[in-house]
């Protein structure tokens, strides 16, 4: 019997279960906070540096750039040499680079230190998704992720809010000085509570880097991997498409006071930690691949809404937030389930497909924020973009069914 096979329990209490998920959930949150506490400043950079709008979205653009080039490095070399020297690596960069955001005096200044400060987050989610592929799997695997997104999602729950409330006492740099403090909070927990998931027997030797770096490719062109990259990829272009464009709907096409964004922005975060929560419940029950299902016909049926409502103008504002709110429950389940049947056809190389789904995951965030920008950046823009996306997620799936039939060995 395989390590994997036998250590589908972690090999923990139920205090130190709930501790691990606590920390990888606060680890992993480092990326939301630096996207959601920024958001509510947006409108405001623009109009200081005197630029475009779409200029400040292309900061959110490379920061996706930097977030997913980062989990292509880190993906491979945590195979090889575990996964805490990755976790330091990254909150150290991330930490130097916040600083530089903090202190940025033109926009072309803030836009290169987002590109860096999204490298060193990367550690925390393509890390996160290795430690759980380290210790779990399958159905198992699925519902333990869905619990570290639950965790994870108080970020973006709670971080527009928390910009909004930095803007109100203060200047928009104080947003990078939070995060800054965080960073260091991140450091410490990991230092003490958090130990190697990657024990040395269990490493990549036999290979070096180069090797390991051209095995991606092999993933890639795996059939059942490419086309999880595919569905998974595009749910969260969807996502991304409407965190790139609310502060604009909000704050100026509908008039929301700077103030209070961030409560309207959290209302769409608590669906996502509803649908998260629920699929954590009932995934073993169903099994990953069918709450996948339900997860990308739910987003398209939302996304052909909201083109309908943005388009004819039908409800005004509530036409736009409430199919958003309803679109939004899933794409946490589209992600919990897309990483559990990742790693389930990567069991020895946890790091490498982990890396390759965030590699996948923020390529589309910086696509869809950029296709949002171009598009005008409004919300028939944001609309135009999620139909694309979910419906390119629903044909994804539904080849996955036909052309990647289900291990049995994997089915619960």
């Amino acid at each position: 019997m395989s390590d994997v096979a036998r250590d589908t329990s972690g090999g923990q209490t139920r205090g130190e279960h709930v501790l691990m998920v606590c920390v990888l959930g606060l680890l992993t949150a480092v990326a939301p906070l630096s996207i959601d506490t920024y958001l509510p400043a947006m409108p405001t950079l623009a109009d200081q540096f005197g630029v475009a709008d779409a200029v400040v979205q292309y900061s959110l653009s490379l920061f996706f750039v930097g977030l997913g080039f980062g989990q292509l490095l880190y993906g491979p070399i945590s195979d090889r040499h575990g996964r805490r020297p990755i976790l330091f690596f990254g909150l150290f960069l991330y930490l130097g680079a916040s600083i530089a955001c903090a202190l940025s005096t033109s926009v072309e200044m803030l836009i290169v230190a987002r590109l860096v400060q999204g490298f060193g987050a990367a550690a925390g989610p393509v890390m996160a998704r290795a430690i759980v592929r380290d210790r779990f799997q399958g159905a198992k695997a699925a519902s333990v992720m869905s619990f570290v997104v639950m965790v994870m999602g108080a970020a973006p729950l709670l971080a527009p809010m928390i910009g909004s409330l930095i803007l109100f006492i203060g200047e928009w740099q104080l947003i990078f000085w939070m995060l800054v403090i965080y960073s260091l909070v991140a450091v410490t927990v990991l230092a003490v509570f958090l130990s190697e998931s990657h024990p040395q027997h269990r490493r990549v030797r036999d290979r070096t880097l180069a090797r390991q770096y051209i095995g991606y490719l092999s993933l890639v062109t795996r059939l059942p991997v490419a086309l999880y990259l595919i569905c998974g990829s595009l749910m969260f272009g969807a996502l991304f498409s409407y965190v790139a464009a609310s502060s604009f709907i909000y704050i100026n096409q509908f008039g929301v006071d700077q103030s209070l964004f961030g409560f309207y922005f959290s209302a769409n975060i608590v669906s996502m930690l509803i649908g998260t929560f629920t699929n954590g419940r009932i995934v073993e029950r169903f099994g990953y691949r069918t709450l996948l299902g339900v997860a990308v016909g739910n987003t398209l049926a939302c996304a052909v809404v909201l083109i309908a409502t943005t388009f004819t103008g039908f409800g005004g504002f509530w036409g736009v937030a409430i199919p958003l709110f309803f679109l939004l429950s899933t794409v946490g389940v589209a992600g919990a389930n897309t990483v559990a049947g990742l790693l389930d056809l990567a069991p020895d190389a946890a790091g490498a497909a982990s890396a390759l789904f965030g590699v996948f995951q923020f390529a589309m965030g910086a696509i869809a924020t950029w296709a949002v920008g171009y598009a005008g950046g409004d919300a028939q823009a944001m609309a135009m973009v999620m139909v694309g996306a979910a419906g390119g997620a629903v044909l994804a799936y539904l080849a996955l069914l036909r052309y990647a039939p289900m291990p049995a060995a994997l089915s619960d």
